[in-house]
């Protein structure tokens, strides 16, 4: 049984593993339409109308911040003045304006820190409950 269950946890890992090197995707809304779209991108809500985007290579996922209106969704790299991975921030009038750009997997939705510690719990969890389920 210890086997099984150790073949099953590598299995997931992998599966992990090859999830993660596909197409890029990214989030794509609008705080106006989408009140769930704003700076803290809650994807846990029930009736939430977020849709994730494949993109293509010369694409890159982009978070565009007008005050507080937020749009995330993706634009061609030419248009990331700050490079693949940066964001820049004006000031017009009142208005706070940040642009971000991204090339990584729904790099454009909540900080990558974030992702990393669900992605970690989500492991963990899974080794207890097959090691709880397996363990003779």
């Amino acid at each position: 049984m210890r086997r099984l269950a150790t073949g099953i946890t590598i299995l997931f890992l992998a599966i992990l593993s090859f999830y993660s090197t596909g197409a890029i995707r990214c989030y794509s809304c609008r705080s106006v339409n989408t009140p769930d779209c704003d700076s803290k991108l809650e994807l846990t809500k029930v009736n939430i109308t977020i849709f994730i985007v494949a993109i293509n290579a010369s694409q890159r996922c982009i978070k565009h911040k007008l005050s507080d209106i937020y749009v995330r969704g993706y634009e061609d790299a030419t248009a990331c003045k700050n490079g693949d991975n940066g964001c820049s921030s004006t000031k017009i009038a009142d208005l706070d304006i940040t642009d971000c750009c991204c090339n990584t997997d729904l790099c454009n939705g909540v900080s990558s820190i974030q992702q990393q510690y669900f992605l970690l719990s989500s492991v963990i969890s899974m080794f207890i409950v097959f090691k709880n389920i397996f363990t003779v």
